[in-house]
């Protein structure tokens, strides 16, 4: 018996082993993401009861209120609806960016969960391992080796438009989805049919339950390849069915989660002032030290940051190199007839088969360059900017302007081109480069030299969330605490336009929020509700109601004139209470 047991121990541990080999490489980028994730935002975020990093004002604070407002709502159907942020009227989750999926299933739990409580910092923790983890399957499946897979996911993980929003709104830090799509696309040929619709069914739910931004980003990844079989007539079926799967999935989610349950009005504004700018390749917009930043266009220009990095534009160079090297040493060394050997080359080529390795390439180029395309042609907006000038404008038809301005800011869509940039670059600079040896130092240089070129950016974001932050309201009015132990007192009306400062909006929500009050109006993307709770504004001011705060800011004081109304001025605003 002993010796069967030990047998069994054995054949487990070469289970194990084997396990590893074969999931060795996106374990390794798994663990650069990681461990560039502790770096720079420390352990401390990954304690759940932990909340004060979110308080320090801005759209992290709007953020997780959004799950505070939601996790408090009474559950109703679709499931991510809330009426907390919005009373009287309920508004989807969604519109929060506070990570859908993970809200509705941590409020699932909300019965056990300490009162202070936040996923944030274990979201932020996946995000950068499943960065890591898909960008080192990309660069594997091209270069089919391990260790320049791992260096070359620090690429991926440290990307200016990762890191960029992964300060600001976290949900659209989960571009893992876009590298994993991309990897779908490249495994379509060895899938088979079930697995490959399942696969992008489950990419509809993920980008539906995340942000909304990616369902229509990842949809022109599937798109793309879907074109490209399109144009060699074949698997046309297959990719029908996986558009299919990844509409209704993403559809399906948004549904679940009420993001249909009201008419959006849609944003023109932003059309043209956060679009992709040209120069965007190379306008660094303040994520290096060693190249100048460009001029851009429009007020939103943060949007359409487009740059790789320095030590990519390093890469990329290097690989040039390495192929004027290479041409070099064939014309003037060996003195070959290039042109003689491209016709031979191409002639072999196309007497292979249907499936030989030069149509697999032929086919994923094919698909990189219809991606490309339609990213750039979304990204840039109908004001095409070169620098700070609009060089071309043109008009489309209204529905197709509607849609447009449903989507806002445009720039975003150029995220899959900049994820190609590098893949690219440190595909091709392996190829070209004449020593392989070469190529991998010159990968583990480049990559330190990003990480030292956006230094300072890096150092900021570790100084803002590694750093131990206490959050202390600065309503210290002892009248605030009365309110909240009222029993009377449930929901807060903002009378004055206080959205202009979103640190005021924020520490008054807080205080709603902590002291089981509504509000009637928040910083959310549903335009519609927004709208209606300025227009109910008048009707909740005739009927003054005695379990209402009414909150005025004190500049306005020439509209505390309600004969209803008792006015308080404390800490900076004005509060009017129902009289008696």
């Amino acid at each position: 018996m002993e010796g069967k047991t030990e047998t069994v121990r054995k054949l487990n541990g070469k289970g194990v082993l084997a396990w590893l080999a074969k999931n060795m490489v996106w374990l390794l980028g798994m663990a650069v993401g990681i461990v560039t994730f502790l770096c720079i935002y420390g352990v401390h975020v990954l304690d759940f009861t932990y909340t004060d990093w979110l308080l320090g004002g801005g759209d992290l604070t709007q953020h997780y209120l959004g799950w505070c407002f939601f996790r408090d709502s009474d559950w109703t159907f679709p499931i991510g609806l809330m009426d907390r942020m919005s009373w009287p009227y309920e508004v989807s989750v969604i519109f929060t960016d506070s990570v859908p999926l993970m809200a509705v299933f941590f409020k699932l739990f909300r019965g056990i969960l300490p009162d202070q409580f936040q996923y944030f910092g274990l979201w932020g923790l996946l995000c950068f391992a499943l960065q890591g983890a898909f960008g080192a399957l990309l660069i594997f499946h091209y270069v089919g080796k391990k260790a320049e897979a791992a260096v070359g996911s620090l690429l991926f993980v440290v990307a200016p438009i990762m890191l960029s929003q992964m300060t600001v709104n976290m949900s659209l830090g989960a571009q893992w989805l876009i590298l994993g799509c991309l990897y779908l696309g490249l495994c379509r040929t060895r899938m088979k049919d079930v697995r490959f619709v399942v696969c992008w069914g489950a990419a509809g739910l993920l980008a539906a339950g995340i942000q909304l931004y990616f369902i229509p980003i990842c949809g022109l990844v599937l798109i793309s390849f879907f074109l490209a079989d399109l144009v060699r007539r074949t698997r046309m079926v297959r990719g029908l069915l996986a558009i299919a799967s990844y509409g209704i999935c993403s559809v399906g989610t948004v549904a679940l989660f009420g993001g249909f349950s009201h008419n959006h009005i849609p944003d023109f504004t932003a059309l043209g002032q956060s679009g992709f700018n040209l120069n965007g390749l190379f306008n660094t917009q303040g994520w290096s030290q060693v190249l100048e930043a460009l001029p851009v266009y429009g007020d939103n220009a943060e949007e359409g940051l487009a740059f790789p990095g320095t030590g990519i534009l390093l890469t990329l160079a290097a690989g040039l190199i390495g192929w004027f090297f290479h041409l070099a040493y064939r014309l003037f060394v060996r003195r070959e007839n290039i042109f003689a050997n491209m016709g031979r080359l191409f002639r072999r080529r196309g007497q292979a088969g249907t499936d030989g390795p030069y149509r697999k390439k032929k086919e994923n180029a094919a698909a990189f360059a219809f991606l490309v395309l339609l990213c750039v042609l979304i990204a840039l907006s109908p004001q095409v900017a070169l620098g700070s000038d609009v060089i071309a404008s043109y008009s489309l038809p209204l529905w197709v302007t509607r849609l447009w301005g449903m989507v806002g800011n445009t720039g975003r869509f150029i995220w899959p081109v900049v994820y190609l940039v590098i893949l690219g670059s440190v595909v091709f600079m392996e190829k070209e480069m004449p020593w392989q040896s070469m190529a991998a130092v010159l990968l583990v240089i480049f990559a330190v030299l990003q990480l030292t070129d956006g230094k300072w950016q890096l150092m900021q974001r570790q100084v803002q969330f590694s750093t131990d932050y206490a959050y202390e309201s600065p309503l210290d009015d002892e009248k605030w605490e009365q309110w909240a132990e009222d029993p009377k007192i449930e929901h807060m009306v903002f009378v004055s336009y206080l959205l202009d400062d979103e640190d005021l909006v924020s520490e008054l929500s807080v205080y709603a929020g902590e002291s089981g009050m509504t509000v009637n109006d928040f910083c959310n993307a549903c335009q519609t509700i927004r709208t209606k709770a300025a227009e109910d504004l008048l009707d909740a001011l005739a009927e003054v109601r005695e379990d209402t705060l009414y909150i005025y800011l004190a500049s306005d004081e020439a509209m505390c004139v309600s004969p209803d109304m008792d006015y308080t001025h404390v800490d900076g605003v004005i509060v009017g209470t129902a009289k008696g």
